[in-house]
């Protein structure tokens, strides 16, 4: 089994490890876009889709993809310092992350149930509550 460059924590705090040193992002934005597609588990995800999400009071689309694309250049950048630029994938016109590159409790949880889930999901962000609450239904 390859070495996984990241190891990704979404239950409490949503962080991202690289070789036991926590990974730095420029804006917290780009730490949030990884966390959504994180939280796709793989999916691929349209920019509008995406946008929907990390800009929910904002209808300026063309705005939105503009700075969507600097966050996705930006998060490139942090993943190629962290030695993990293949960790996201862009096949257009979804954007997803390789999740068999990274180490995730809730990945490793919806295919295995442990780690056990104790009722805190990235509790940072507000969209994520759907997916704790799916989790906490799971239980």
């Amino acid at each position: 089994q390859k070495e996984k460059p990241l190891t990704v924590k979404c239950f409490g705090n949503f962080e991202v490890y690289a070789k036991d040193e926590k990974v730095v992002f420029k804006r917290l934005k780009s730490k949030e876009l990884f966390a959504f597609l994180v939280d796709r588990n793989g999916a691929g995800m349209t920019a509008k889709q995406i946008c929907a999400v990390l800009f929910p009071d904002d209808s300026d689309d063309s705005k939105n993809a503009a700075y969507l694309r600097q966050l996705v250049l930006d998060l490139k950048n942090t993943l190629k310092s962290a030695g993990a630029e293949n960790v996201l994938c862009h096949e257009t016109p979804c954007y997803r992350v390789d999740t068999s590159l990274i180490k995730c409790d809730y990945i490793s949880h919806l295919a295995t149930g442990k780690p056990e889930f104790r009722g805190e999901y990235m509790t940072q962000y507000s969209w994520a509550e759907d997916t704790c609450a799916m989790l906490e239904f799971k239980k």
